[in-house]
């Protein structure tokens, strides 16, 4: 196929998947547990769409990664530019497949693709240090802009699976999973300190509303109810998250 004609078919696609995300929010639901929870018929054909475009991308970082590139840094830096703005559409995607099989665990050890490390780490690089965004702008365009951490979703399955063991299995399980969810609300409160995260994760029916439901649930066992995440949440300040 000709390259231009191709590059014109990824623009295409990344244009259904950012619509699909802007149709998902509009409804209440994010695209992540949207295309988790495969109810609509948006929800698979939008597969299609993110099949074609990882196999792209796939195909381009095997290149790049057998021949580096000769390009200028400009070329350099638009094509990883692109690059990870299909990573932060596209991998929540797959995460949400991943944990679809509900005997998965730990995406980012055990599942995530090498393709996705890898311009995760080029645009570190090389890139990310020339596309600063001050706090104020990220939170001007916080409902437009995609979650930075492209395996927050990952993160959010693991914390839930930490509230069911300690429910499931109470103080015999609460240490280890006690440590992990200390860390995750830790993490959690960065990202949205720095307005990293997209609203769409305050959404009633998100995965992350889901753990903090679970999570309440469950503090009187692991004894852990205080944190800069738990005052945030019951205080109601996720509602005006990133509001002016």
């Amino acid at each position: 196929m000709d390259p231009s004609r191709k590059l014109n078919d990824i623009k295409i696609k990344m244009a259904f998947l950012e619509w699909y995300k802007k149709d998902c929010k509009n409804k209440g639901v994010g695209y992540y547990d949207s295309y988790k929870n495969q109810r609509a018929t948006s929800d698979m054909d939008i597969a299609k769409h993110k099949k074609y475009l990882t196999n792209y991308w796939k195909e381009m970082v095997e290149e790049a990664e057998s021949h580096p590139q000769k390009e200028g840094a400009y070329v350099r830096m638009t094509w990883l530019y692109a690059g990870n703005t299909y990573r932060k559409m596209v991998e929540p995607l797959d995460i949400a497949e991943y944990y679809r099989k509900t005997e998965n665990r730990d995406y980012v050890k055990q599942g995530r693709s090498k393709h996705y490390v890898l311009l995760e780490k080029w645009w570190k690089e090389d890139c990310e240090s020339h596309h600063p965004m001050d706090l104020l702008s990220k939170k001007r365009n916080v409902d437009g802009n995609f979650t930075e951490d492209s395996c927050f979703w990952a993160h959010v399955e693991e914390a839930r699976f930490s509230c069911g063991l300690i429910k499931d299995f109470g103080r015999f399980e609460s240490s280890e999973a006690k440590n992990r969810l200390v860390e995750f609300q830790r993490y959690v409160m960065e990202q949205i300190e720095n307005y990293a995260v997209d609203s769409e994760i305050f959404l009633r029916e998100s995965s992350f509303m889901v753990w903090w439901k679970e999570f309440q649930e469950i503090v009187a066992i692991v004894g852990s109810g205080s944190s800069s995440l738990v005052e945030y949440m019951k205080s109601g300040m996720y509602l005006s998250y990133g509001s002016p």
